[in-house]
Protein backbone atom coordinates (compact mmCIF):
# COMPACT_ATOMS: atom_id res chain seq x y z
CA UNK A 1 0.00 0.00 0.00
CA UNK A 2 2.96 1.94 0.91
CA UNK A 3 4.16 1.48 -2.33
CA UNK A 4 1.52 2.50 -4.22
CA UNK A 5 0.88 6.16 -2.54
CA UNK A 6 4.86 6.85 -3.34
CA UNK A 7 3.92 5.64 -7.01
CA UNK A 8 0.77 8.05 -7.06
CA UNK A 9 2.59 10.68 -5.26
CA UNK A 10 5.44 10.65 -7.67
CA UNK A 11 3.31 10.82 -11.20
CA UNK A 12 1.28 13.58 -9.61
CA UNK A 13 4.66 15.52 -8.44
CA UNK A 14 5.73 14.77 -12.09
CA UNK A 15 2.51 15.70 -13.57
CA UNK A 16 2.18 19.05 -11.55
CA UNK A 17 5.98 19.95 -12.38
CA UNK A 18 5.40 19.49 -16.22
CA UNK A 19 2.06 21.66 -16.29
CA UNK A 20 4.13 24.61 -14.47
CA UNK A 21 6.71 24.35 -17.07
CA UNK A 22 4.51 24.18 -19.66
CA UNK A 23 1.60 27.11 -19.05
CA UNK A 24 2.67 30.63 -19.18
CA UNK A 25 0.13 31.62 -15.84
CA UNK A 26 -2.43 32.88 -17.90
CA UNK A 27 -4.22 29.74 -18.48
CA UNK A 28 -2.40 29.51 -22.23
CA UNK A 29 0.67 27.06 -23.02
CA UNK A 30 4.11 28.09 -23.89
CA UNK A 31 5.72 27.33 -27.04
CA UNK A 32 9.08 26.26 -26.43
CA UNK A 33 11.96 25.65 -23.70
CA UNK A 34 13.48 28.09 -21.86
CA UNK A 35 16.77 29.14 -24.38
CA UNK A 36 15.00 27.23 -27.39
CA UNK A 37 13.92 29.50 -30.30
CA UNK A 38 10.46 30.57 -30.77
CA UNK A 39 8.49 31.18 -34.17
CA UNK A 40 7.85 35.09 -34.44
CA UNK A 41 4.10 35.55 -35.48
CA UNK A 42 3.55 36.26 -39.27
CA UNK A 43 1.77 39.06 -38.64
CA UNK A 44 4.89 40.59 -36.23
CA UNK A 45 7.57 39.30 -38.78
CA UNK A 46 5.35 41.29 -41.70
CA UNK A 47 4.87 44.82 -39.38
CA UNK A 48 6.47 44.61 -36.46
CA UNK A 49 8.85 47.95 -37.12
CA UNK A 50 11.64 46.33 -34.75
CA UNK A 51 11.91 43.00 -36.06
CA UNK A 52 12.56 44.90 -39.63
CA UNK A 53 15.20 47.01 -38.17
CA UNK A 54 17.26 43.76 -36.86
CA UNK A 55 16.97 42.59 -40.64
CA UNK A 56 18.18 45.73 -42.18
CA UNK A 57 21.01 46.47 -39.70
CA UNK A 58 21.74 42.66 -40.73
CA UNK A 59 21.65 43.39 -44.50
CA UNK A 60 23.69 46.58 -43.59
CA UNK A 61 26.43 44.97 -41.82
CA UNK A 62 26.61 42.18 -44.54
CA UNK A 63 27.03 44.54 -47.01
CA UNK A 64 29.79 46.49 -45.16
CA UNK A 65 32.17 43.87 -43.84
CA UNK A 66 31.66 41.71 -47.40
CA UNK A 67 31.62 44.34 -49.89
CA UNK A 68 28.33 43.64 -51.01
CA UNK A 69 24.99 45.74 -52.09
CA UNK A 70 22.27 43.77 -51.09
CA UNK A 71 18.93 45.50 -51.18
CA UNK A 72 16.57 45.01 -48.07
CA UNK A 73 13.12 43.94 -49.63
CA UNK A 74 11.46 42.07 -46.61
CA UNK A 75 11.62 39.41 -43.63
CA UNK A 76 10.10 35.80 -44.51
CA UNK A 77 9.90 34.66 -40.94
CA UNK A 78 11.49 34.87 -38.16
CA UNK A 79 12.35 33.26 -34.54
CA UNK A 80 13.89 34.51 -31.37
CA UNK A 81 15.96 33.27 -28.43
CA UNK A 82 16.24 34.92 -25.16
CA UNK A 83 19.36 34.63 -23.83
CA UNK A 84 21.38 37.48 -21.83
CA UNK A 85 19.72 39.40 -24.62
CA UNK A 86 18.17 37.80 -28.07
CA UNK A 87 19.28 35.98 -30.96
CA UNK A 88 16.82 36.89 -33.70
CA UNK A 89 17.02 34.26 -36.67
CA UNK A 90 15.47 35.68 -39.86
CA UNK A 91 15.10 34.40 -43.13
CA UNK A 92 15.81 37.55 -45.17
CA UNK A 93 14.44 38.38 -49.11
CA UNK A 94 17.22 40.85 -50.52
CA UNK A 95 17.82 42.03 -54.06
CA UNK A 96 21.64 40.71 -55.61
CA UNK A 97 21.97 42.74 -58.51
CA UNK A 98 18.62 42.53 -58.96
CA UNK A 99 17.52 39.20 -58.51
CA UNK A 100 16.30 38.28 -55.34
CA UNK A 101 17.45 35.69 -53.12
CA UNK A 102 17.15 34.40 -49.62
CA UNK A 103 19.80 34.91 -46.77
CA UNK A 104 19.31 33.33 -42.85
CA UNK A 105 20.73 36.02 -40.78
CA UNK A 106 21.38 35.84 -36.89
CA UNK A 107 21.40 38.86 -34.91
CA UNK A 108 22.20 39.15 -31.38
CA UNK A 109 21.02 42.41 -29.53
CA UNK A 110 20.95 43.58 -25.75
CA UNK A 111 18.29 46.51 -26.54
CA UNK A 112 19.47 47.81 -22.92
CA UNK A 113 22.59 48.54 -23.80
CA UNK A 114 22.26 49.31 -27.32
CA UNK A 115 24.34 46.75 -28.63
CA UNK A 116 23.64 44.90 -31.39
CA UNK A 117 25.70 42.11 -33.24
CA UNK A 118 25.72 40.46 -36.85
CA UNK A 119 26.30 36.95 -36.02
CA UNK A 120 25.93 34.87 -38.94
CA UNK A 121 24.49 35.71 -42.53
CA UNK A 122 24.55 32.92 -45.63
CA UNK A 123 22.94 32.31 -48.65
CA UNK A 124 20.02 29.25 -48.60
Amino acid sequence: MKIQLSLLLTVFFIFLVSFILTTDGDGGTKTGLPGGWQAIPTKDVKKDPHVKEIAEFAVEEHNRDAKTELKYKRVVRGETQVVAGTNYRLLIAADDGGVSKKYLAVVYERPWEGFKNLTSFKQI
